[in-house]
């Protein structure tokens, strides 16, 4: 027991929680003792929060987004400055900002025909044509009509395949994940790893430092390095200094040759492939990519990638320009980021979009449901057109507050005619979104504020493509065998969950 919570406060997480602690305390303390012993300070810090108010109460996002940090700096003026300037904004030197809008600022229209692939598309009078063109305008990435995807509907086979296509590599191999956890999982993707690099295979590994940062110790791509893989950390968490807290790569991406691709809910830790089982069953996606597709796959990790610091990777040297042809609808990968460095809510846009759009029925699986009325009302009024609209949520909570805004909204929908599902004794961390069995939209998205708003994001929109029969036959699956349908009473609060509800939901922004 000794040695347990020995561990427990040496880990790095507790170090980390210290640390933002003691950096928020530190400047609070600051700026009251100046206070005290100096007028001017109370007034310069008055002023601060005065124009911070007037700056996040002009700033071009949606008044719910704002109405947190009004909140904190009208009633704790201090502690609103500390708390957003630790918290609150995203800061990219020009640098920094020039690399990540490199793929957006590069069309390559000529290049993957858009404008035959487009007209071929409004012709065929094709559901999701409006879909495409929003997120070409907002990313300038583009739709392709040569490539495909496989739908793999649990973690299991998604780890099985990737190791498999590991093992066919010749030049390169891509990761990026938000968690890596040392066990089955992660070693056994090191291992096919380091059998390829035998041959000459180049590795090229990213995993967030701040989502792992209880998975795996402080230097662990150092280890991966000495192995002979380029590993980095994404956006480094360092203790006091570092104030970015929030903007995490939430991307699960990797690419093999720049032939085969995967795009995934899940992460390399074993819950995923249900090794390990803290949540009951673990339920997960992922989609296996193939052709000339995987070519928006290598740009967008080479996008973060080179936001690490270190040797920059030129997309010309990873694009591959022999690509197999396929001929099964449409597919866009795409990326998401947050405001300010993307002045859209691109996956929040897609969601409304097809919520919008749907005539027949609309089935969502995601881990939260924590948005704001946009959403709800669009989902309610979809309900009113005679859509089926279905939403499957995790029975068992990883996050019990989260957990609790989650099921507000739920009841809140149920009583407008949304139809909702609980995964049965565990956890279904899949995003995907299915449209009248013509569009779907598979990826890293979760339905809430923190990859909305806060996280860079990925996912691959499809049109009118033979791996929505299979999308569609898995959520025919869960309902009918994996999930319990939840009335009105299943999800209602007792009277203590109902006020921390109520009091989580003014800061629901923030999670």
């Amino acid at each position: 027991m000794r040695r347990t919570k020995t561990l427990i406060f040496a880990s790095r997480f507790f170090i980390v929680f210290l640390s933002i602690i003691a950096q928020a305390i530190a400047l609070w303390i600051l700026f009251f003792i100046l206070g005290r012993k100096y007028q001017w300070v109370q007034f310069v810090s008055s002023a601060v929060g005065v124009m911070l108010f007037l700056y996040i109460v002009n700033k071009d996002q949606p008044a719910v987004y704002k109405l947190p940090w009004v909140i904190i700096i009208l009633f704790a003026p201090l502690v609103g400055i500390v708390t957003y300037y630790t918290f609150g904004n995203v800061k990219l030197s020009k640098k920094q900002m020039k690399k990540f809008r490199h793929i957006y600022d590069e069309h390559h229209d000529e290049y993957y025909s858009q404008a035959e692939i487009l007209k071929r598309m409004l012709n065929l009078r094709v559901k999701g044509l409006g879909t495409v063109r929003y997120i070409r305008s907002a990313t300038s990435l583009p739709v392709y009509s040569n490539s495909k995807v496989s739908y793999i509907n649990n973690g299991e086979m998604f780890f099985e395949s990737l190791c498999e296509q590991i093992s066919k590599a010749e030049k390169y191999v891509f990761l990026e994940y938000f968690i890596v956890e040392k066990g089955k999982m992660l070693y056994g993707v090191i291992k096919a790893l380091e059998e390829v690099m035998q041959r000459g295979v180049k590795v090229y590994f990213m995993y967030d430092d701040v989502g792992s940062i209880t998975k795996v110790r402080r230097r662990f791509n150092k280890e991966l390095c000495s192995l002979g893989i380029d590993a980095r950390r994404f956006f480094k968490f360092v203790p006091i200094v570092s104030v970015i807290h929030n903007n995490r790569d939430h991307r699960k991406i990797a690419v093999i040759d720049g032939k085969v691709g995967f795009m995934s809910g899940a992460n390399l830790a074993d819950e995923y492939i249900n090794e390990k089982k803290p949540l009951g069953k673990w339920r997960d996606n992922a989609l296996k990519i193939e052709g000339q597709a995987t070519d928006t796959l290598v740009r967008l990790f080479i996008q973060l990638f080179n936001m690490t610091g270190g040797k920059q990777l030129d997309e010309i040297d990873f694009i591959h320009t022999d690509h197999e042809q396929f001929s099964d609808g449409y597919i866009l990968p795409f990326g998401d980021s947050p405001y300010p460095i993307n002045s859209e809510h691109v996956a929040e846009t897609v969601y409304l979009d097809m919520i919008s759009r749907a005539e027949k029925y609309l089935y969502i699986t995601t881990p939260y449901l924590i948005v704001d009325t946009n959403i709800t009302d669009a989902l309610k009024t979809a309900v009113k057109r005679g859509v089926d609209v279905r939403i499957i949520i995790p029975q068992n909570p990883d996050k019990k507050i989260v957990y609790l805004l989650t099921k507000s909204a739920c009841k809140n929908l149920c009583a407008a005619g949304v139809k909702i599902y609980a995964f049965k004794d565990g956890f279904i961390h899949s995003k995907t979104v299915l449209s009248d069995g013509e569009m779907a939209v598979v990826g890293t998205s979760n339905f809430d504020f923190r990859s909305l708003v806060h996280h860079f994001e990925c996912a691959t929109l499809i049109c009118e493509n033979s791996s929505i029969n299979d999308i569609y036959s898995d959520f025919l699956h869960l309902f009918d065998y994996e999930c319990v349908k939840y009335t009105a009473k299943d999800l209602k609060l007792n009277a203590f969950q109902r006020l921390i509800k109520s009091i989580a939901i003014l800061f629901a922004p923030l999670m």
